[in-house]
């Protein structure tokens, strides 16, 4: 059974704003006395304080400076929210995006970087991190003036990654004339805002015994409501307030061994995910689907109260949609008495809540705690009772209706075929650019963004949205509409998943709306003209079709000279682009990724040298498969059999 100490319905708790936390307004302060920053006497740049509202433990080389009186942050009833090791701070990395207009677009212009060793990076200018009063972490640095700027924060986390490897080149923007009214951006930075918005966590490996989650845990935060530096002139400071968030989920045990005659000894997770996005915190999906989901390696069960009673911070994992029917895996030793020999146990406890005998998976959530209460044992089940808290510093959250953002239903265009599930999923035609609206409330100003997920083919701005404000309500509430439509200038053939986000700018809410393109299975035949070499020797059939996935047989012929080249080249058309997986090393294609058009030609190419080669009897039927993908929806795809003949002896 699940049980919620929330004071307000879990459909709220979603609506979170994980990674643009608790933002105000910038506010001016009189300039400082230039200390030892060597850029505070830059005219050119202005100071901006970036003051974190938690209770942090800024871990500097020589001590540890806390921002909470030395004490760990603990709820009305003195249980334990976040721990000193999970407050630590031993990096801090903040980008800085800018603009010449205020709707963008936005591209690098600098970073700001803290490390607790007091080290400095390569094209990074060095900040150090004070305390203010008892809850305040403050992060001083100078941008440069004459743009809109966005701040993009990450603490303990320095490293990115970009389609699963890790992403190094960033390039400053350029100015014309800082402070003129025709400044403009001359060379834009690297990244642009949009990309830098799909960069990742590093992933998770299942088959590394030390790829697991643990403290310094990483956070986010930002101030992306645009900052006015366009004033060279303006020499004060401006002050802005955020609160940094955990992207992780936290898992507490409750287990005392002597009532239960359970010994834990490690914690798991199936069905979990390899990483995130930082902006907002949203699972990794693999290019390959059948690789989203992983098990996590086992963490040891220890440290002072394991399975004495409330071991905390026991398990961490990356947040788990609903869909992904995650899971905690507990191993242990089970022993009725003490005289019996303890026998070895494994059990699955499912993310589920059950209500009156009905019931379904629960959303694990970045940001909170999960507390799994052993009730019961045997060597072949397991009575768990879990709880899910907020994991914030100042005790249960306490939900504030003055900056609520409620979603109403969503709306497809009559005429199309968008296709809308359970409210925050919608399926849309690239053939048509009118799509759907969403109606919603706010009680402060609302915006509405787009964030794509990343895709082997590169970023495509395929989408555009727009939001009108409709009526103020006597309750002081703001209606809002956010139509979302093809972006008529996007003319590409690629339409990777993209994520509606809607939030308050002055709350800390915000919801997210997938939008899916609605492609099909790749259609695939041999090349026109020639296709084979030698000719006539190779092959290819269709097979089956199904609405996802349909089959094909490549036959390729092998030559009696290694050297003599046998190929046979196929043109794949997709609507969405198409990507070729799991090749066998013996089976060599030209390249893997195409969609720079609809119909793309691939060239496959035996290599008789290469390991795993088929040695005989021939013909070998099945001697490998691989897969011909759609690079917008990888769920609809050719699975191709490849066969392998002999010449004929002459």
């Amino acid at each position: 059974m699940i049980k919620n100490r929330k004071q307000f319905s879990a459909w709220v708790i979603g609506l979170l704003a994980l990674s643009l936390a608790g933002c105000s307004e910038a506010e001016v302060l009189p300039a400082t006395t230039p200390g030892d920053d060597p850029l505070a006497g830059d005219p050119t740049r202005r100071e901006v304080i970036l003051g974190f509202q938690n209770k942090l433990n800024i871990k500097t080389a020589g001590a540890d400076t806390r921002a909470a009186n030395a004490r760990v942050a603990t709820t009305r009833a003195d249980d334990a929210i976040a721990t000193t090791e999970e407050n630590e701070i031993t990096s801090l990395d903040i980008y800085v995006f800018s603009s010449d207009k205020e709707e963008g677009p936005y591209t690098y212009q600098e970073r700001f970087c803290y490390r607790a060793d007091g080290s400095t990076v390569p094209n990074a200018t060095k900040i150090i991190l004070t305390v203010e009063g008892n809850n305040v972490a403050l992060a001083t640095l100078r941008p440069k003036k004459g743009l809109f700027t966005k701040f993009y924060c990450i603490a303990n986390q320095p490293k990115l990654l970009k389609a699963g490897a890790e992403y190094t080149v960033f390039t400053p923007l350029e100015q014309s004339s800082p402070g003129a009214d025709y400044n403009v951006v001359t060379k834009a930075g690297v990244p642009t805002e949009t990309d830098f918005l799909t960069f990742t966590t590093p992933l998770l490996d299942p088959a590394e015994a030390t790829d697991i989650l643990l403290t310094p845990l990483p956070m986010v935060g930002s101030y992306s409501p645009a900052l006015d530096l366009r004033d060279i002139s303006m020499g004060s400071r401006t002050r802005i307030n955020m609160t940094l968030s955990r992207i992780v989920s936290r898992f507490d045990i409750i287990n005392d061994e002597k009532l239960s005659h359970l010994t834990i000894t490690g914690v798991s997770m199936g069905h979990g995910r390899k990483g995130v996005t930082f902006f907002p915190v949203v699972p990794v999906e693999d290019a390959d689907p059948t690789k989203t989901l992983i098990t996590y390696p086992d963490r040891d069960f220890d440290g002072a109260d394991a399975n004495k009673g409330t071991q905390t911070g026991a398990f961490y994992s990356y947040p788990s949609p609903i869909a992904d029917k995650g899971y905690l895996i507990i191993k242990g030793k089970y022993a009725l008495n003490m005289t019996d020999m303890p026998q070895e146990v494994s059990y699955m406890v499912d993310f589920e809540q059950s209500v009156a005998g009905t019931g379904g998976y629960i959303e694990v959530k970045p940001n909170h705690r999960y507390t799994v209460r052993i009730t019961d044992a045997d060597p072949f089940k397991l009575d768990v009772n879990i709880t899910v808290s907020d994991w914030t510093d100042g005790g249960d959250f306490e939900y504030q209706p003055e900056n609520e953002l409620v979603i109403g239903t969503l709306a497809a265009e009559p005429a199309g075929a968008t296709a809308i599930e359970n409210n925050n999923t919608a399926t849309v035609s690239p053939d048509e650019t009118e799509y759907f609206s969403i109606p919603f409330t706010s009680n402060s100003e609302a915006e509405c963004s787009i964030v794509y997920t990343s895709s082997p083919g590169g970023s495509a701005e395929w989408l555009k949205t727009e939001i009108t404000k409709d009526v103020v309500t006597r309750a002081g509430s703001t209606s809002y509409t956010c139509k979302v439509s093809k972006n008529t200038g996007y003319s590409g053939n690629l339409f990777p998943k993209a994520i509606i986000v809607l939030r308050s700018k002055a709350g800390r809410e915000e919801s997210q709306i997938v939008v899916k393109a609605s492609v099909g299975v790749p259609t695939v035949a041999a090349a026109t003209g020639t296709p084979s070499e030698p000719a006539g020797v190779n092959s290819y059939v269709a097979g089956s079709e199904a609405p996802d996935v349909a089959t094909g047989v490549l036959s390729m012929q092998k030559q009696e000279n290694a050297g003599t080249t046998s190929s046979m080249k196929l043109t794949v058309t997709a609507k969405g682009g198409s990507r070729i997986s799991g090749l066998p090393a013996w089976l060599k294609a030209d390249k893997t990724v195409g969609h720079a058009t609809e119909a793309v030609d691939y060239t496959f190419t035996l290599d008789q040298n290469a390991k795993g080669f088929p040695t005989g009897p021939f013909p070998a039927d099945g001697a490998a498969t691989f897969e011909i993908q759609n690079l917008s929806d990888a769920a609809k795809k050719v699975t191709v059999t490849v066969n392998v003949t002999e010449a004929a002896a002459p």
